[in-house]
């Protein structure tokens, strides 16, 4: 080459590595560490611009022309997640030239090739050395200080191939980035460089890609790789969709730049995306890169009344609740490699806890909620939408009353039925055969149940939750014909109808506009009205059995005798309707709950947890089971919680209830007489101290 020629290359890369014909012209970007720079970190003498990353001589092997200096023996510690494929090892590539200085390790004036001072004389530099006024390493408040603790940040140095898209249905095949801003390098490595050019901050943060596009919806960058089951899929997707802003108070839920600003129309879900939860560096939640310390708070700080309508945060700390903030447990899911999609397992399940996600799936869910009463037919047991994408367990219902060993389930990626959902952690799937303390100390109730036992189709009587009830509401009484009295459910339901578990445990505020479902209530167990020892009592008439039960029916009423109100109806036999004679047919729901002075709740014939039974109409044997061995047990015997007030002041109700000697199994709706729950005898009498009768009897 012609001495001539060398000095006009020589002279192209001077201009280059000074700055002044810069492709993406990095100048004007913070990575101009000169002293001209535009960013507070610079050096105080040194003007040119590309020499704290790049040299034409006296490199490093690593390209393109690596001149700060690198890590010696540094050891990062990856990101790693419960569903995450691919396996990030050490930096490698460009992302470890990125994190020689991103990692606070060395100073960042730290080059290998100090600037020369006589180039055109053929010094090419002093050597290594440290850049006047850059001694440190990045300062660690820099949002873009990332350690050596990469646990916190968006996975690098991993190959993205095809095997990895196959495994992980989740992240779109690598042909597909292929002809786009963001793609591996050429080893087929992710890297830094593949989310952000170092050279152009044209977009916030070095990004290769405008956050929003057209339509205005953010995260166009994390879609690229990203392809999230349903997010794109399900239509009025409040997570994608919503223009919700935030009014200004509490914290501040936003932290993308330029959407980080209260009552904005341009600071939505909508425009936020991916961000709105997710933080790629620095995230305070660890794994899943979550933008918040919890994962709780990650919801909440949306969904606190200051952005969502819906205040959830309100109705979770309400006195009962699911215990979302206060459980050490995190949703820590695994992946399927089949289906994509995630779920615990039972090993996880030891660890219980009750976080948002457990019930949510944030890219998933959409409006709709359950139950709707204006429903035809009343409400359903299908999961609503805003259940959608959750997995649960269906059971393999057992006979009547039976157990269910926790491996006697199948686990469902979408749950249909609200149940699948409830039961995965209500269940022996979840516990065994040792169900966990029952979490507020209610007297009786030393331990949750089985609700999977509870709510078996094949038991002999329960609440539809899982599928349509035992009971008709049909009565063929001898000698009188065949009645009707599903006139008796309120709210469109019918013989036919389901419910889900929401029926009953809710917010009350959702009648007024609150949330709806199991986050928290001020009536023990998170339900949506009061129930206990007194329902069914004078006062009563507002708890919750009666918003689905005609409280004129079954608490009370002018006309008790119109027997053909409810299946517990018979003939009085031997005055034991007390002032009506013999042979008149009541209505004995209403005669025992008005006419006997309202003093007999429903805890004295039902079980105190009716989800369901062993026995027709979710009867139970009540009595003392230290005097009648048949009684059933608790919680489901509440003959020692029922209110034992007597009528006159006469003691002699203190243990009524049905002895186990009744025949209530047997006996057809509207034929009930005095003798199938009264009895005589030592277990049958006042003085007997358990019969289903009274002083004087």
């Amino acid at each position: 080459m012609k001495i001539g020629n060398l000095a006009w290359l020589m002279g192209t890369m001077l201009l280059c590595f000074s700055g002044l014909t810069l492709a993406g012209n990095v100048s004007v970007t913070k990575h101009n560490l000169s002293a001209v720079g535009i960013g507070s970190i610079k050096s105080t003498t040194e003007t040119k611009v590309c020499i704290f990353c790049h040299t034409p001589h006296l490199a490093s092997p690593d390209t393109p022309l690596w001149n700060h200096e690198l890590p010696a023996g540094q050891t990062y510690t990856p990101y790693t997640s419960s569903t995450i494929v691919s396996v990030p090892g050490q930096p490698n590539g460009s992302s470890k030239l990125c994190l020689s200085c991103h990692d606070g390790t060395i100073a960042l004036g730290s080059v290998l090739n100090m600037p020369g001072t006589n180039r055109n004389q053929g010094n090419f530099g002093n050597e290594a050395g440290v850049i006047e006024g850059l001694e440190s390493p990045m300062p660690g408040a820099s949002p873009a200080m990332l350690g050596t603790d990469l646990r916190d940040d968006h996975p690098v140095s991993f190959v993205y191939n095809t095997a990895l898209s196959n495994a992980n249905p989740e992240l779109h095949p690598p042909s597909t980035l292929m002809s786009g801003p963001v793609k591996p390098d050429n080893l087929g490595y992710l890297q830094c460089t593949s989310c952000h050019d170092p050279h152009t901050d044209d977009n916030p943060n070095f990004l290769r890609m405008a956050s929003t596009d057209a339509g205005g919806y953010g995260a166009q960058l994390c879609r690229t790789c990203h392809n999230k089951l349903y997010w794109d899929t399900v239509t009025d997707q409040p997570h994608r969709e919503s223009l919700s802003q935030w009014n200004g108070g509490g914290t501040n839920p936003w932290f993308q730049e330029g959407h980080n600003i209260a009552n904005d129309a341009d600071s939505t879900p909508k425009a936020n995306a991916c961000f709105s939860c997710h933080q790629p560096h620095n995230g305070g939640g660890g794994t899943k890169l979550l933008a918040r310390d919890g994962e709780q708070q990650v919801c909440l700080v949306c969904h606190n009344g200051n952005v969502a309508v819906k205040n959830i945060e309100a109705s979770i700390n309400k006195a009962y609740a699911h215990p979302t903030l206060v459980t050490d447990g995190v949703h820590d899911a695994q992946r399927d490699g089949v289906s994509g999609k995630v779920h615990e397992t039972q090993s996880n399940l030891d660890n219980r806890h009750a976080e948002c996600q457990d019930c949510h799936n944030p890219h998933a869910v959409s409006a709709g909620v359950s139950p709707d009463p204006t429903d035809v037919g009343g409400t359903t047991n299908f999961a609503a939408n805003v259940l959608r994408g959750v997995w649960g367990i269906e059971p393999a219902w057992p006979g009547n009353w039976g157990m269910l060993n926790d491996t006697d389930y199948v686990e469902v990626d979408d749950v249909v039925y609200q149940y699948q959902l409830c039961l995965k952690c209500h269940s022996s799937y979840a516990f065994g055969i040792s169900p966990p303390p029952e979490p507020e100390g209610t007297p009786g109730y030393d331990s949750m149940t089985d609700q999977a036992k509870e709510f078996n189709p094949n038991n002999a009587s329960y609440h539809p939750v899982a599928a349509i009830g035992k009971n008709d509401f049909i009565m063929d009484v001898v000698g009188e014909g065949v009645f009707d009295y599903s006139s008796s459910l309120l709210d469109n339901l019918t013989a036919a109808s389901t419910m889900s578990c929401t029926n009953c445990h809710s917010d009350p505020d959702a009648d007024t506009g609150g949330p709806k479902g199991p986050h928290g209530s001020e009536f023990w167990p998170i339900l949506k009205a009061e129930w206990g020892p007194e329902t069914g009592m004078p006062g009563s008439e507002s708890h919750l059995c009666f918003e689905c039960h005609d409280v004129n029916v079954y608490r009370y009423t002018t006309s008790y005798t119109n027997w053909q109100k409810t299946g517990y109806s018979g003939m009085c036999v031997s005055g034991f309707c007390g002032i009506y004679p013999d042979g008149l047919r009541v209505n004995m729901h209403a005669w025992h709950g008005f006419v006997m002075s309202g003093q007999i709740p429903c805890m004295t014939c039902h079980t105190a947890v009716p989800h369901g039974s062993n026995k027709r109409a979710l009867l139970k044997y009540g009595q003392d089971p230290l005097l009648d061995t048949g009684a059933d047990p608790d919680p489901y015997n509440a003959q020692e919680r029922r209110k034992a007030v007597g009528v006159g002041g006469s003691t002699g109700w203190a243990n009524f209830g049905i002895p186990s000697r009744a025949t209530v199994d047997t006996i057809q709706s509207g034929n009930w007489v005095k003798s199938d729950c009264h009895g005589t005898g030592a277990q049958g009498s006042a003085t007997g101290g358990v019969g289903c009768s009274w002083a004087g009897d």
